[in-house]
């Protein structure tokens, strides 16, 4: 009895997590406001990054260089459209595979170590991502970074407005979503939920651990790239300094707001920190006590994040 008891809990928990979602993700729609849709075009590109970082969370890892291989995604797409004049799918789909090939070669040697180690190489491989763009003035353009990145198409479809790019966007968004919630449900999720509890018990049933890290940090590495051409597209011009590793602790902090142990955490840490920084706007000089002390509140009566409250509520 208890059992089927707790998975109403948890299955009303997740509806209604959904349900807030769906209704949020709807609102620039019904709503048709320039402003709007720009914010919520820049929530969908934040919340790609941070579930990104979420997925290296669920094995027990946290990966620094998720801002650098979302780095690598913008300006393959940008080079790629703007200089070889490629449609923007090769473009965005170059920007996925490019960050998840890095992520397996350096992966490879980068996974056999665990903790503070993967995290400090980790940071190395981002700032060293960073530095390329820096220091190669051709053909990534230095400081100044890349302009007149053309806007996003598929076919005779364009998104060169805000309504259109926004849509764009929620689709990518979900199909990651989708993406991330097979990979950590099922026999893999079993298997990943593995690696964080008993490694060991789990190769000693044959499975080999590293093929599976590697899996997860290229398929993270994947959707950070895609979050950097999307947001390459989008504002039409990258500089190096957009991808460093505030960016990436931003993400993660993302995480812990929204909830570190749920799917849905990066998505709603990226709905409340996103929009949060413009509700302190007319207190410009306060701004970052502001929001340093938002997130503390956060973190104090929300130790679950968000979606541990709607779970919660759910029941």
């Amino acid at each position: 009895m208890i059992a089927p008891s707790v998975s109403r809990r948890k299955a009303a928990g997740a509806i209604v997590t959904l349900l807030l979602v769906v209704a949020i993700a709807a609102t620039p729609l019904f709503v048709a406001n320039p402003f709007v849709y720009h914010v919520g075009i820049l929530v969908g590109i934040e919340a790609l990054l941070a579930l990104s970082v979420h997925l290296m969370i669920r094995i027990g890892q946290l990966s620094l260089a998720q801002a650098g291989l979302m780095g690598v995604g913008a300006y393959v797409s940008a080079l790629v459209t703007r200089d070889l004049q490629a449609p923007f799918l090769v473009g965005f789909s170059l920007a996925v595979v490019t960050p998840g090939l890095i992520a397996a070669v350096i992966g490879s040697v980068a996974l056999r170590v665990r903790g503070a180690h993967f995290a400090l190489l980790t940071f190395a491989l981002g700032e060293a991502i960073v530095l390329l763009f820096v220091e190669f003035v051709f053909p990534f353009g230095g400081n100044n970074g890349l302009m007149n990145i053309p806007s996003a198409g598929i076919g005779r479809w364009t998104a060169a407005e805000r309504p259109e790019f926004y849509l764009l966007v929620l689709v990518v968004l979900v199909v990651a979503i989708v993406y991330c919630r097979g990979l950590l449900s099922g026999r893999s999720g079993t298997i990943l939920q593995g690696l964080l509890d008993n490694e060991a018990l789990l190769q000693s049933w044959g499975i080999n651990a590293l093929s599976w890290r590697l899996l997860v940090f290229a398929s993270a590495a994947a959707i950070a790239g895609a979050a950097g051409s999307l947001y390459a597209h989008y504002l039409g011009f990258i500089s190096p300094e957009a991808f460093n590793v505030t960016v990436t602790v931003n993400a993660l902090v993302m995480n812990v707001v929204g909830g570190l142990g749920f799917l849905a955490g990066p998505v709603l840490g990226a709905l409340l920190l996103v929009p949060l920084p413009e509700l302190f706007r007319s207190a410009l000089l306060y701004q970052q006590l502001l929001y340093g002390l938002s997130l503390l509140l956060l973190m104090l009566f929300l130790p679950r994040g968000l979606a541990g409250l709607l779970r919660k509520g759910g029941s």
